[in-house]
């Protein structure tokens, strides 16, 4: 059995959020505070980002920064499979310090399961997490698949999200990138979950989208309890937000109320970006 045993910097200061989604749309940031050193030593230069490196180094590094986002109190077990492989590893943390177990274990609080190449594109930056486990249907494949087997703190879906969310960011701050290269298919546009939360069935959501020419977001009937917002910052097309159909533009911003439908499409050359935000009871 191999282990690896890291602390953190005594000199960094942090705070901490515990957040989760569990039909995986997007987010807002969670700050946490670090020292010079601290950024420094997380920074990743353009010549790394191209190499492909193996789980347990990604495993290290993850969990070095995830340690840094977390308080002396946080425990969590991480399993993570090789899909394209037996390789497996587990990640424990507790006391900020994580332990690095070669091999398969009974318990766990969340696993996750994807291919070298891809666990090497959430590392780099290329995709995140949670863009990664986005469906287009609920029978789509996703590249990383996820088990969650208990509780961390007794909100399931904050838990979950906390860790998709930070766990698998080693930018200090989070950095997601927004863009078509960086995107996935969801609920018939390109789409990159920037923010979930969710805490006695209040939550808070965002997200970056775009639809390309052809496409469309939502059908008629699709609609949410809860209020939304979408800022578009690009392009020009066509929504039906209850029953009025308008023309949308960039650099305007919409507010859909609760039980309205919102079916947003494209017919022209230039695509449309805008950024989804809602809020409230049952987002």
């Amino acid at each position: 059995m191999n282990t690896i045993l890291i602390k953190p910097s005594e000199s960094a200061f942090v705070t901490f959020q515990r957040v989760f989604f569990y039909s995986l749309l997007s987010f807002l940031i969670i700050s946490c505070s670090s020292n010079e050193k601290k950024r420094v030593d997380s920074s990743i230069s353009v010549k790394e980002d191209n190499k492909n490196y193996e789980l347990k180094y990604m495993l290290e590094k993850w969990s070095e920064s995830f340690i840094e986002k977390t308080d002396s109190t946080y425990q969590v077990s991480l399993s993570f499979y090789l899909a394209d492989s037996s390789e497996v590893y587990q990640v424990e943390v507790k006391n900020n310090v994580f332990e690095i177990i070669e091999g398969e274990t009974d318990s766990y609080n969340i696993s996750f399961s994807a291919t070298k190449d891809h666990y090497n594109r959430i590392f780099r930056g290329d995709i995140t997490a949670m863009t990664s486990m986005g469906q287009a249907t609920s029978t789509d494949p996703i590249p990383l698949n996820f088990d969650i087997q208990s509780s961390v703190t007794g909100n399931t879906t904050n838990d979950f999200l906390f860790i998709a969310q930070r766990f698998f960011n080693r930018y200090p701050y989070d950095l997601v990138r927004l863009g078509e290269e960086h995107a996935r298919i969801v609920h018939g546009g390109l789409a990159i979950p920037i923010f979930y939360q969710k805490t006695d069935d209040i939550g808070v959501r965002s997200a970056w989208y775009q639809i390309n020419k052809g496409e469309q977001v939502n059908e008629p009937g699709d609609t949410n309890p809860f209020p939304q917002y979408f800022i578009i910052t690009q392009g020009e097309g066509y929504a039906k937000i209850g029953r009025d159909t308008i023309n949308v533009k960039k650099n305007e911003a919409y507010y859909i109320p609760p039980h309205h439908d919102h079916v947003f499409w494209n017919e022209n050359e230039e695509p449309i970006v805008y950024i989804f935000l809602a809020w409230g009871k049952g987002a």
